[in-house]
């Protein structure tokens, strides 16, 4: 299961799509390369490049297209469009100040986890794989499988099982190390170990040698928001020591969140 799947729409803007996913994942691609990629016409794809060119959602150079910074002017619009996801950015500042750690702050989108927040230790081992853009941990705008990172877990746990469900029919539980949870029993039974303590593990089931803890916040109505969490490498701290340290840090942040946005008001 992928993203990139067709779905009932119009079919115009499904390509249309299609093709900007295509460009991504490949890091630039010529006319020809997306004509055989999405299964088009030569004249038909061509006439998709030319419009997402024209409106900067695509930019041509040379004979190779890439994503163009358009996306870049929504995105943002998107990722600060609410107080909440404001109030969010200052949780996972102040949070990464206080403790030196990796924090993140991630929304559900298209049922998986996105970030929209990062905070990254100077010593952080990924972070020669940040600057290169590569998945190895979080930058904004990276999506994960919520079943394996502590912030989207802690989402799927404060969901009701009909939510959890269209996630897993979406994205089922592909494995990412082979600590990753890839049944529905085993999840079944994490996520219900986090809504009995309060907050999500994961170790080492996205990244080796990465463990991370995470908690939901959500809106006054009880709406989530999205996951706070906070990371560190497994050689510096064991399991057992990470959780006894972080667990009240990362509750107490997120218990913080929640009051800030409880305080900004209706609209959040």
């Amino acid at each position: 299961m992928t993203r990139d799947e067709p779905r009932s729409g119009v079919t115009t803007t499904e390509r249309s799509l299609e093709i900007v996913a295509v460009i991504q994942r490949l890091e630039g691609a010529t006319l020809a390369t997306v004509t055989e990629e999405v299964g088009l016409a030569r004249s038909t794809a061509f006439k998709h490049l030319a419009t997402l060119t024209r409106r900067g959602y695509l930019a041509k150079e040379g004979e190779r297209y890439h994503v163009g910074l358009k996306f870049h002017h929504r995105g943002e619009y998107a990722r600060l469009r609410k107080p909440a996801y404001r109030l969010a950015g200052e949780a996972v500042r102040d949070l990464a100040e206080r403790t030196s750690e990796e924090v993140d702050f991630v929304v559900e989108n298209d049922g998986r986890a996105i970030t929209i927040h990062e905070s990254y230790h100077p010593s952080n081992p990924y972070r020669d794989d940040l600057v290169r853009g590569t998945d190895a941990l979080s930058r904004s705008g990276t999506y994960y499988h919520m079943h394996c990172v502590g912030g989207g877990k802690a989402i799927l746990a404060a969901y009701p099982p009909e939510r959890v469900r269209d996630v897993l029919d979406r994205w089922g539980l592909p494995e990412r190390t082979d600590r990753t949870i890839t049944t529905e029993a085993a999840l079944a039974t994490d996520l219900e170990e986090i809504r009995e303590r309060g907050y999500a593990i994961t170790d080492e089931e996205y990244a080796e040698g990465l463990r991370s803890i995470g908690v939901a916040v959500r809106e006054p109505d009880d709406t989530v928001v999205g996951g706070l969490s906070m990371s560190v490498p497994t050689y510096r701290q064991t399991a057992a020591e990470f959780e006894e340290r972080a667990a009240p840090l990362i509750r107490e942040a997120g218990e913080a969140l929640e009051r800030a946005i409880a305080e900004a008001g209706p609209g959040v």
